[in-house]
């Protein structure tokens, strides 16, 4: 998002991607950035500057607070999407999943025992669900969510229940 005001030496702005906190807003002096809550108005992040900078600063938000949530306001209306799978392949060591916005993203296939385990004709058959917010291994039994993989998330079954699952594979 572009600058909303600026006032002297301080330009004030909004992340995009701090999506799903409370209003707030950013103030920027050089190198110097603070992060200031907007209703009610309070410091979050100092950000380098001194206590009494930031206490002008505060008085500047607040004097300003009514503009500032309005736009932040603006802000919000334009919620992120969910990151969507467009399609998957997976290499001997790696899940990669390109996704409908052009990224891809590529994360260990040791964080996901069942794919690891899983033959290869087993992992090539995939169904991506749910508008592309899951990847579905019928044959695995396994589910992953495209949140999931780009916050890092790696399989969370317990070793006892992926023993009875590869038991169970034997027979």
């Amino acid at each position: 998002m572009p600058t909303v005001l600026v006032i002297g030496p301080y330009r004030f702005f909004f992340v995009p991607l701090d999506y799903g906190e409370p209003p707030h807003i950013h103030v920027q002096r050089e190198k110097f950035v603070a992060k200031f809550w907007l209703d009610p108005v309070q410091l979050e992040k100092s950000g380098g500057f001194k206590a009494q900078e930031l206490n002008q600063i505060g008085k500047l938000v607040q004097e300003n607070q009514t503009y500032l949530l309005e736009r932040s306001m603006l802000t919000l209306v334009n919620e992120i999407q969910p990151a969507r799978a467009q399609s998957v392949r997976i290499t001997e060591d790696m899940l990669v999943v390109e996704l409908t916005d052009g990224r891809v993203i590529s994360v260990p296939l040791a964080w996901y025992p069942r794919l690891w385990y899983g033959s290869e004709s087993e992992r090539a058959h995939f169904e991506i669900i749910g508008e592309g917010e899951y990847i579905h291994w019928p044959e695995l039994d396994e589910d992953l969510s495209v949140s999931g993989i780009l916050k890092g998330r790696r399989s969370l079954e317990n070793p006892e229940s992926l023993k009875k699952w590869l038991a169970k594979r034997q027979k």
